[in-house]
């Protein structure tokens, strides 16, 4: 496929969390060493097909790739400026063209995946207001955003939540957010519509935790994320694996919001149609978040949906207390735990959520060895009991295999840990990343290659946005 976004003159488990399997690659990772983003052109390089007809300015900017089949390849990333004009194309059809109606219950075939060993494509939104940032998000991931909900995964919730059962809690958590996250629904309303899927399939793609516990309250938390932290003398690292399941290994990408009115500069790694700040999610202001799914023994048909309140919580903070304060206002359907890093403050915590309830632990060089899986570690109900079942766990070794390791002390410690072969899934592993709290820089690893390889991608978060 190739490797630009062409512009269109249209205008139109259980399992997930954040911590959502992916397809291991034999191949040995590439010996290149990865560059940050080093090229600005007011148009694009040579190769480059622009829509004749273009409206709005496009700034192209050129990061070099490598991982399993990509080895020093240039990806070419579209930033749009919204001034009026057409967006990119992604699968949609153009003017003139009709647009196929899709329902919830539709989707039965399966579209042309993209290829889940290329290292995915990251796409920079600048727009007028939520809807228009949505648009183009529907319109530059479509083709992933279609495959996904043509999955088996997303089929299973649809025909759920076409039960009255299923019906009544999408309604009710439908209300329950749109109250609580009116610009995030505009910003849906233009997912929809820019890829070409109802807005209810959107709904379901950033409910996915709270719909599928509801659906079924037998869960499997094995396999979904893992988090090493590592603080001592001049080091100050935090690296996750993000899971999930192979299903949705070929239409990941990584998303950036930046100058969109009523939202805060935000990017992150973003599944089909989901929300920035569900998964792996990095801020202006050095706010690096990860989430780890959790398994709540029971949780209820209403609230706060994770993906959002994570993104309302994180997006805009400054520093860490403020992170803090976002996500403990309560009201959540059910809960997670998310692993928060503030570099300029210098502070690490792993914030467990549960309902109405939180609990925070700091992580400090005194406490050695610190790491998080799937299983609430400090956090508990009321009544002192836990909240999810701990028998559960007894066959996930990844917590004693970390457990009689030296603590880390080094960002090469913390690769090692996730790639040790109880830790890494070579058939659930998304992605992985790594962040430096004393530089800034921040690696990403996926398709196959382990953290103690080449990543695909290396950034310096202090110059991630604006840097194009």
């Amino acid at each position: 496929s190739s490797p630009f976004a062409r512009v269109s003159s249209i205008g139109r488990g259980r399992h997930p969390s954040a911590c959502h399997m992916a397809s291991a690659s034999s191949s040995s990772p590439p010996q290149q060493q990865p560059s940050e983003y080093v090229h600005l052109a007011d148009s694009p390089p040579d190769g480059a097909r622009v829509h004749e007809g273009l409206g709005r300015r496009a700034l192209w900017t050129r990061a070099t790739l490598f991982g399993s089949s990509l080895l020093g390849v240039s990806l070419l990333l579209v930033t749009l400026t919204s001034n009026g004009g057409p967006g990119l194309r992604s699968g949609v059809p153009s003017a003139g063209e009709e647009l196929m109606p899709l329902s919830l219950e539709a989707m039965t075939s399966e579209p042309r995946s993209p290829d889940a060993n290329r290292p995915p494509p990251v796409f920079h939104i600048t727009a007028a207001s939520p809807y228009e940032a949505g648009v183009q998000h529907g319109r530059l991931a479509g083709e992933r955003i279609r495959g996904w909900m043509a999955s088996a995964e997303m089929r299973k919730l649809a025909a759920w939540v076409a039960t009255p059962g299923g019906k009544e809690a999408l309604e009710q958590l439908k209300k329950d957010n749109t109250e609580a996250f009116p610009e995030y629904v505009e910003e849906m309303h233009g997912i929809a519509h820019g890829a070409g899927v109802s807005v209810d399939q959107v709904w379901c793609a950033n409910m996915l935790n709270e719909l599928e516990n509801l659906m079924s309250q037998e869960r499997n938390p094995l396999g979904h994320c893992s988090d090493i932290f590592a603080v001592s003398s001049g080091v100050f690292v935090q690296g996750h694996n993000d899971d999930w399941s192979t299903a949705v290994m070929p239409y990941w990408y990584i998303l950036s919001y930046e100058n969109v009115p009523g939202f805060a500069d935000c990017a992150g790694v973003t599944y089909p149609a989901a929300s920035v700040g569900w998964a792996p999610t990095w801020n202006r202001h050095g706010i690096f978040s990860t989430q780890n799914s959790l398994s709540p023994t029971r949780s209820r048909p209403w609230g706060l949906a994770c993906a959002f309140a994570q993104r309302k919580a994180v997006c805009p903070a400054r520093n860490m207390d403020e992170v803090i304060k976002g996500l403990s206002v309560g009201g959540w359907s059910e809960g997670a735990a998310m692993n928060v890093l503030d570099i300029r403050g210098r502070r690490m915590a792993n914030i467990e959520l549960y309902e109405d309830r939180h609990s925070v632990v700091e992580i400090t060089e005194a406490m050695g060895n610190y790491s998080h899986f799937n299983e609430y570690k400090h956090l508990q109900k009321a009544d002192g009991h836990p909240i999810d079942d701990p028998s559960t766990f007894v066959t996930d070794y990844r917590q004693g295999e970390v457990d009689r390791h030296p603590a880390p002390r080094s960002a090469d410690d913390v690769r090692a840990r996730l790639s040790d072969n109880w830790v890494f899934r070579p058939d659930a592993r998304v992605a992985s990343l790594l962040v430096d709290g004393l530089s800034g820089d921040m690696m990403l690893w996926c398709c196959g290659v382990r953290p103690s390889g080449r990543p695909a991608y290396r950034w310096n978060l202090f110059q991630f946005f604006g840097a194009r």
